[in-house]
């Protein structure tokens, strides 16, 4: 894994880092070494942190995202590109400078499992412009971090789920 990560860029060396965290815990709670759930308490934080998390995106509030999302954060998009925290936090400012959106997000679905101080999210959701509804829903694996007594999204990998 170390050569792995030196030969990558910074965002992909966080994103590795992610994916082995993340199948790291499945494989220790398969095999009951961890526990899949912490208790309600982590749970109902990461739903309220997921929901504040669908707001922000949905009315583009660049100071909330900036919050919940760690500095080291990294997502990979729909269309395979990866960006870090700073990339898309500025490509947000320019997209929707006065902070209004025409699209509101709509998570259906969220599966909470937590591991301690980290958590994996599996959302799943839909947009809405002008009541109808954008492509086919979204699912989103959200890898969660407990820093500084709160959680921070560290990566995020998005996909749109075809029928």
């Amino acid at each position: 894994m170390r050569i792995l990560a030196s030969r990558l860029g910074t965002p992909l060396r966080s994103l590795a880092v992610a994916a082995l965290i993340g199948n790291t815990f499945s494989a220790l709670a398969a095999a009951g070494a961890v526990s899949a759930a912490t208790g309600p308490p982590a749970e109902q934080e990461l739903r309220a942190v997921e929901s504040q998390l669908a707001q922000a995106l949905s009315s583009v509030d660049v100071d909330q995202l900036a919050r919940l999302w760690s500095d080291d954060f990294v997502s990979t998009m729909v269309g395979g590109h990866v960006v870090t925290r700073e990339k898309r936090l500025e490509s947000l400012r320019k997209q929707k400078p006065d902070g209004t959106s025409a699209l509101i997000g709509s998570n259906e679905r969220v599966d909470v499992r937590v591991y301690g101080d980290w958590a994996v999210v599996l959302v799943t959701s839909t947009w809405l412009a002008d009541g109808k509804r954008v492509g086919d829903p979204y699912q989103a694996t959200h890898v969660w971090a407990k820093r500084e007594g709160r959680w921070r999204l560290v990566a995020a990998h998005i996909s749109e789920v075809h029928p």
